[in-house]
């Protein structure tokens, strides 16, 4: 079994407030784990998802700007963290495959 924390984390901005759902899950290795982010404010174009492994700080996985395919930092991508962005206020993530060294809190952010 995986276990997962995900982190809720406020925006940058005054007055916007961020929604991550689950906000924790326990995965069997081999599934498939998906994190939908919630935004209040429409203004708000870019959503970034990042992932902390235990005692380090976090490390962007991709951003994602509404009406473009997500960009991914290096060692990450989209077959293994697709990402969808179905208006500006939301964007999901899935983790395929999952392994234990996907064991971390996974959080979004939005700009």
């Amino acid at each position: 079994m995986l276990s997962f924390l995900l982190l809720l984390v406020p925006g940058s901005g005054l007055g916007v407030l961020i929604s991550q759902f689950p906000r924790n899950a326990t995965q069997r290795p081999g599934e498939t784990m998906k994190i939908k982010c919630v935004q209040n404010e429409t203004s708000y174009s870019y959503m970034y998802w990042y992932k902390q492994l235990q005692g380090d700080g976090p490390r962007l996985i991709a951003q994602s700007v509404y009406g473009s395919n997500a960009s991914y930092e290096e060692g990450y991508n989209a077959p293994k963290f697709p990402i969808t962005r179905p208006n500006t206020r939301i964007s999901s993530m899935s983790i395929v495959d999952l392994r234990t060294q996907d064991s971390a809190s996974y959080f979004c952010a939005a700009t």
